[in-house]
């Protein structure tokens, strides 16, 4: 069945060996293996970075490698790093790339900050500085991962600027304060409470002075120093004044008791005299007066007054009139009286009263004597001297008048203080037209004419606002005509289709909004026609007011339903942020859609701003607790790290242990800073490198024991099964001396050291026929070690290449039928160890061969 492979096998057959490759091997790994210890311990040995990049750059071994990456730091070498090491070494590459990264983001925070305290220094050199400018810069500064110095340089210019912003507040309110006193003093002054100074207004000037020669004198309100200069001159002038009116008081004073002393003398108290010396004193303005004063003056000149006549006299003679209209015949005396007393007093109203009652009189039947005739013709010509010489001055005020109406138009006066002046004018006129009789004519037309001249332009002005009320009350109706259509046509329904078409309710409350203020702008109206026209324009404005109220409710409630909504989304989804943005999305639609009443509209928006930053400040606040949390979490991996890269120095047999509680305390960890993950990573990888390194180091080194001493007892056995088949006394050694050579050997492992141990035993017992057994089981032996090589694929001598394919086939028969339980090459091995076959050098080296 298998003969083709007989005859494949006789055509091709392989090529006898040149030398023993399993030893070359061996050696090779060693040697590779010093070499690799060696690279790494003179790259953990390096300490200059420069030293480092050269190494990185020539040597072979990954680790090592990795090892003297750890000192590269610097920009320019991570980058020649990476550029060398970007196709060959991904660890090394993946190392570099996230120093760069983190070197390029310090040089960002550090250009930021550069730049911040830069626009702090300028700030710091500007004349005048504002507290938004701070406010700013306070804004753009992010202290976070920040250079020592640059958060230092920062903080001290900061302090600066703050005192600088301090003692501007400081100043301000110093002067704002020197204000206030002064005006304070300015206003106790005035009435009357006060007692300052001018020394106390020097002083107050003073510190005004200093506080405009101060550093920060240009952050001052501009209108500052002008009003204190203004308050300060008008306070100075009244404390003067009130020293002069001091004076003048304390004068009066002495007079007053100068005329109370000499009451005793009263020849020496003359009215006209009196008068004279009183009004010779300095004036007092109208609110310094002192009414205590003027009553003793006015009671002194009483006092020393002539009788005057009395007001009864005075009824008594209008009474006179009154009973001469109604048929009396009063008495002639007492009118005449009154007559001459009124002309004495120049009480010219008075007199002519009394002369009207004498005229009244009937004469005839009442004769008057001759000395009442003569002293009523002096009494009358005494009236009309005064008549006219009040007809005279009243001309004269007359011709003032008219001068004056004369000079008002270049005086161009506003219309209503014009109108004012002409109707203040004529009511003088009015009022000499009653004290100084009737004008002469030429004098009424040219006062008549001047004023109607001056008030053409209040003429015209009235004239002109009439026009413009009209012109504004035909504005307000068409306007409201305007609404009345637009309202008709906005609000109206789809005939055709019986279907209300929906109303641009945007364009509505904008066309609302519009005509009230146009309606506000129209100017003023015709009083008889303002409330009607008010009223039509209410009505008009409701019939779309009604339905936009309606709308805007609807509305309210849809943005009360997104209020809502935004407060109950919760902070810690992944999307709330992207749910929060199209809440606000949907907001400025519907705003966009249908603006609300400004209060509303203002009202409802803080609601939601209120609602949509309490999501943020929740998600902000769980971001700085999972930040404090990732930055602990990089602390304990830092100190993971550490205690891992102390573990190098320890024994290497409690090594593995470390290094799986290491990784499982590495796989229970959380995350960390992203920033620092790929660096914190490739710290934790080399570690573990480094210790399985160590690690791999032991075992081989374990394992090449192991081997050695299995070498060396297998060696051992064939030797002494040799002596056993030769009987030659040179190699037959004592028993003692056998055990002594094997306890000297390694313990090899649990079933090596099994079998081979009752290997030895046999041998060394060495009982009936075992010779003849060694002898017998050497053909057992080669066939053993033949189906051991064929199972672990090893070469076999070429002169068993035949007895080799035969049995191949029978293994591979039989491990097709043995399945999952068929015999392993370990146990194979056990097997040919425990044979008691004599065991030629040939076989020995085979059997070495399948062990290593």
């Amino acid at each position: 069945m298998f003969g083709f492979l007989f005859k494949r096998t006789e055509r091709a057959a392989p090529q006898p060996a040149v030398a023993p490759q399993a030893a070359l091997r061996a050696e090779a790994r060693q040697v590779s293996d010093q070499a690799r210890q060696q690279a790494l311990q003179q790259a953990q040995a390096l300490s200059e970075e420069g030293a480092a990049v050269a190494f990185i750059a020539q040597s072979t071994f990954a680790d090592a490698r990795l090892a003297a990456a750890q000192l590269v730091q610097s920009q320019p070498a991570l980058e020649q790093v990476l550029q060398a090491c970007r196709n060959t070494d991904r660890r090394v590459a993946k190392l570099m790339q996230t120093r760069l990264d983190s070197l390029r983001q310090q040089q960002v925070v550090a250009a930021k900050a550069a730049a911040c305290i830069a626009q702090a220094q300028r700030l710091q050199q500007e004349l005048q500085l504002m507290p938004n400018q701070v406010a700013e810069l306070d804004r753009s500064w992010d202290g976070k991962d920040v250079p020592a110095d640059l958060q230092q340089q920062f903080t001290q210019v900061r302090a600066q600027l703050a005192e600088r912003l301090s003692a501007q507040a400081g100043l301000q309110h110093d002067a704002i304060a020197l204000l206030s006193q002064l005006r304070a003093m300015h206003l106790q002054a005035k009435a009357g409470v006060s007692d300052a100074a001018p020394a106390t207004l020097d002083a107050l000037e003073a510190q005004m002075a200093g506080c405009l020669s101060h550093a920060e004198a240009t952050t001052l309100p501009r209108h500052l120093a002008s009003d204190f200069s203004q308050e300060a001159q008008a306070l100075r002038k009244l404390l003067q004044d009130l020293q002069q009116h001091q004076v003048a008081l304390q004068a009066r004073s002495e007079l007053l008791a100068n005329w109370e002393g000499a009451l005793d003398a009263p020849d020496a108290l003359q009215p006209e005299a009196m008068r004279s010396a009183w009004s010779a004193l300095p004036r007092l303005p109208a609110e310094l007066l002192d009414d205590g004063l003027e009553q003793r003056y006015q009671a002194l000149l009483k006092q020393h007054a002539p009788a005057i006549v009395k007001p009864q006299k005075v009824q008594a003679a209008t009474a006179a009139v009154t009973a001469t209209e109604a048929g009396e015949r009063p008495p002639i005396a007492e009118a005449l009286d009154g007559l001459e007393k009124a002309l004495e007093d120049g009480a010219l109203q008075q007199a002519v009263d009394f002369d009207k009652a004498l005229r009244a009189m009937d004469f005839k039947q009442h004769k008057p004597s001759a000395t009442q005739t003569s002293r009523l013709t002096q009494a009358r010509s005494e009236l009309t001297r005064l008549q006219g010489w009040a007809r005279w001055g009243g001309n004269v005020s007359r011709e003032e008048l008219t001068k004056a109406a004369l000079e008002l138009p270049p005086q161009e006066l506003a219309p209503a203080e014009l109108a004012k002046k002409i109707g203040s004018l004529r009511a003088r006129w009015k009022s000499l037209d009653v004290s100084s009789g009737s004008a002469p004519r030429t004098l009424w037309e040219g006062f008549d004419a001047a004023c109607t001249a001056a008030y053409a332009p209040v003429a015209a002005h009235f004239q002109q606002q009439a026009e413009q009320r009209q012109a504004n009350q035909l504005s307000a109706r068409a306007l409201i005509e305007e609404i009345q259509q637009h309202a008709q046509s906005a609000l109206a329904t789809d005939a055709a289709g019986g279907i209300g078409v929906a109303p641009d309710w945007k364009t509505i409350a904008q066309f609302c909004q519009q005509k009230q203020q146009a309606w506000k702008n129209l100017g003023p109206i015709n009083r008889s026609e303002k409330k009607a026209l008010d009223n039509a324009f209410a009505a008009a404005l409701q019939s779309l007011q009604e339905p936009l109220a309606e709308q805007q409710a609807v509305e309210i409630g849809r943005r009360e339903k997104l209020i809502t909504e935004a407060g109950e989304l919760p902070a810690n989804q992944r999307d709330t942020a992207e749910r929060v943005k199209e809440l606000q999305a949907r907001w400025q639609e519907q705003a966009k859609a249908l603006p609300l009443p400004r209060q509303e509209e203002q009202e409802l928006w803080l609601r939601f701003r209120s609602a949509c930053d309490a999501i943020f400040a929740q998600r902000k606040e769980a971001a700085s607790s999972a930040d404090a949390e990732r930055r602990d979490n990089l602390r304990r991996r830092e100190e993971q790290c550490a205690a891992l890269e102390a573990a190098l120095s320890q024994p290497a047999a409690g090594l593995a242990k470390v290094l799986q509680q290491a990784q499982q305390d590495w796989n229970r960890g959380g995350q960390v800073p992203r920033a620092a993950e790929t660096q914190i990573d490739a710290r934790f990888q080399a570690a573990v490198a480094a210790v399985q390194a160590v690690l791999e180091q032991s075992r081989r080194q374990a394992a090449l024991a192991q081997a050695d001493a299995l070498r060396g007892k297998l060696v051992l056995c064939q030797k002494m099964e040799a002596a056993i088949v030769s009987s030659a006394a040179a190699d037959n050694q004592s028993e003692p001396e056998w055990r002594g050579e094997w306890q000297a050997l390694p313990a090899l492992a649990p079933a090596f050291e099994k079998i081979l141990a009752a290997r030895f035993e046999r041998a060394v017992q060495n009982g009936a026929g075992y010779a003849a057994s060694l002898e017998s089981g050497r053909p057992l032996l080669q066939q053993e070690l033949l189906r051991a090589e064929i199972m672990a694929g090893s070469e076999s001598p070429p002169a068993l290449s035949r007895e080799r394919l035969q049995l191949q086939v029978e293994v591979l028969q039989a491990s097709l039928k043995a399945g999952a339980s068929a015999k392993n090459i370990e146990q194979q091995l056990l097997h040919i160890c425990g044979l008691p076959a004599l065991m030629d050098d040939a076989a020995l080296q085979r059997l070495l061969k399948l062990l290593m």
